[in-house]
């Protein structure tokens, strides 16, 4: 016998994102037809998870760290015990609302308890916004290596408020918009422009200019995500900044946080690339990371070829010993170069 059977995954994720959101959650997820939810949020905000929970009519939830930590597979046990003694069941929704540790966390259990149950994310932070919580990408750190571990399943439900966004720090604030910049770069010319223009906005932390941006980010990443959703063609120009950068988080080991190894990333990778991007792109590049105060310059207590280079050759996107770069080529267009050791090390100097 030699059949084939070929499965096509259906489905639908809603994106509902502005100002006060919060009252219209309930109302999304009667549409969603979920009824049961648990919240699954960051124990720093257990005001907020309270406010959301009763909203949902009074929904349980379960605290878990909201940091890189929270990403072990020890936390996934703690937390499939939790479910285990709430009485979820298959038509459970789990909810996570926190940043991108939390969306991403959240995800991955929701795709694995009981064989995958629904899942939404209430991301609260820029980077969570504009990146983390969107795509269906929920990853779980091993040993050390990001995201070594996952799964690709699409939440039934995004729901973002940018008042959320008033209580942050401003390392924090800004950290998302890192990844609109990467995203325009080697996606979008005019969009690139458009976040130039509202850079002086955005470091003020203006609402609108917020919005707009987290927008942009939607759009952009959703579209891609939408074509190439198993990252086997497009979605890896998601990737630009990250080869060098996943590297460097790696290796600092919390010392810098998401949003600063993705700008360094981008430059370095830039650099390591060599002609192929051009001296304006890197200008105006490094100049919009300044203006949104993004570092971009790498410590130098980190800047260690030896331990990147060996780190860079375990991303998941090493195919045949070549380790794969997206870099911009112009702005808005970006291309697929391959790092080397030696190019590794000119971009550190």
């Amino acid at each position: 016998m030699d059949l084939r059977f070929e499965f096509v995954r259906r489905q639908t994720s809603r994106v509902v994102i502005g100002r006060g959101t919060t009252t219209q959650l309930r109302q999304a997820l009667d549409e969603a037809k979920l009824r049961a939810v648990v919240v699954v949020h960051d124990e720093a905000l257990a005001g907020l998870a309270a406010r959301v929970a009763i909203a949902l009519g009074g929904a349980p939830t379960l605290p878990v760290p909201g940091t890189e930590a929270l990403k072990d597979l020890r936390h996934v046990e703690t937390a499939v015990a939790a479910l285990r003694q709430l009485g979820a069941d298959r038509g459970t929704a789990l909810l996570g609302l926190g940043g991108g540790s939390v969306t991403d966390f959240t995800g991955f259990l929701a795709s694995i308890w009981l064989r995958g149950v629904p899942f939404v994310a209430c991301p609260t932070t820029t980077l969570a916004l504009c990146d983390a919580a969107l795509g269906g990408k929920n990853g779980i750190d091993l040993a050390g290596r990001k995201n070594e571990l996952g799964t690709i399943r699409q939440p039934e439900l995004i729901v973002g408020d940018v008042d959320w966004l008033e209580t942050l720090p401003d390392a924090l604030y800004r950290e998302g918009f890192v990844e609109v910049l990467k995203k325009a770069a080697v996606l979008d010319g005019e969009r690139f422009a458009e976040l130039e223009r509202l850079l002086p906005a955005l470091r003020a932390r203006d609402a609108s200019a917020a919005e707009a941006a987290i927008t942009m980010a939607v759009a952009m990443k959703m579209a891609v995500v939408v074509a190439d959703e198993t990252e086997r063609d497009r979605r890896r120009w998601l990737n630009f900044g990250h080869t060098i950068g996943h590297a460097l988080e790696s290796l600092a080991a919390g010392a810098l946080r998401h949003g600063e190894c993705v700008a360094l990333g981008m430059l370095a990778e830039c650099r390591a690339a060599g002609p192929s991007v051009p001296a304006v792109v890197m200008q105006r590049l490094a100049a919009a990371l300044r203006a949104i105060g993004a570092p971009t310059e790498i410590p130098r207590s980190f800047a260690r070829v030896d331990e990147l280079w060996a780190l860079a050759q375990l991303d998941k996107k090493v195919r045949d010993g070549l380790v794969p770069m997206i870099v911009p080529a112009e702005l808005g267009r970006g291309v697929e170069v391959a790092l080397t050791r030696d190019a590794l090390a000119l971009a550190l100097r």
